[in-house]
């Protein structure tokens, strides 16, 4: 092989194995530049203008390669971003549910629903707020199911009887609240008696009754009591109780 020829590859080496990302390999190139060679061209020049020509290829498509390289950072770079963001988010997500664990883990019982039946209607208070969204609280069998806050200290009824049995009915699954003696109930409606800050210690406890007419409501536990005040007379008794129950 000539000088010219050797000069010719030198330079299609120089070219080629700078170009790592080209459409084409090195030794696909080797190959087509080997086959050009046993062919019949007209002089040697014409082999260098064809590695030249190959070479500007690969340096076109190592161009376009970098373009796309550089797309590629960008990318990379907002997905970092977007990691970032994501694995903030699920640690404060973390925290909060640690923090509500917390809370469950001292105190199981809050953070679950209160089911009530009131005779003939009623309402209710949770640490003084009243919560509006009763919408069975006068049609008795058919409860109310009410999330207790974790942070739920006082839960006040009133009930309102307007002829014949009178009664207040509530319980969680669990038992934890149930209407019972544990209550304290007035016929009187004293200020701030709804509150967390209201002395009810001489408040007299909730009587029990006992009536045959009032029967066991699906729903609510079957050791939850029907209680109104001391006063029950179907008919006749306090028409108006105020019952509250501190949580421990």
């Amino acid at each position: 092989m000539s000088v010219l020829s050797l000069t010719a590859w030198t330079l299609f080496l120089c070219f080629v194995t700078s170009c790592e990302a080209a459409e084409k390999s090195i030794s696909e190139l080797i190959k087509e530049a080997a086959k050009a060679l046993e062919k019949d061209w007209k002089s040697e020049s014409d082999v260098i203008i064809h590695l030249l020509d190959q070479v500007n290829k690969l340096d076109k498509s190592l161009a376009a390669c970098q373009i796309r390289q550089k797309d590629f950072e960008k990318q990379l770079l907002g997905f970092t971003d977007s990691q970032k963001t994501v694995k903030k988010d699920i640690a404060d997500l973390d925290s909060k549910l640690n923090e509500c664990c917390d809370k469950l883990s001292k105190d199981p019982h809050h953070g679950q629903h209160i089911f009530i039946d009131w005779d003939d209607k009623g309402q209710l208070w949770l640490n003084g707020q009243e919560i509006k969204e009763l919408r069975h609280s006068a049609e008795l069998f058919i409860l109310d199911a009410i999330l207790l806050p974790t942070d739920t200290k006082v839960i006040a009824l009133k009930g309102t009887n307007n002829d014949g049995d009178a009664g207040i009915l509530a319980s969680t699954l669990d038992g934890f609240i149930l209407t019972n003696t544990s209550w304290k109930c007035s016929n009187k409606e004293e200020k701030g008696w709804t509150g967390t800050d209201f002395n009810d210690s001489k408040w007299p406890k909730a009587h029990v009754v006992t009536s045959a007419k009032i029967k066991p409501v699906v729903g609510i536990r079957e050791d939850a009591s029907w209680i109104w005040t001391e006063n029950y007379k179907p008919g006749k008794g306090d028409k108006d109780v105020f019952c509250r129950l501190k949580l421990k």
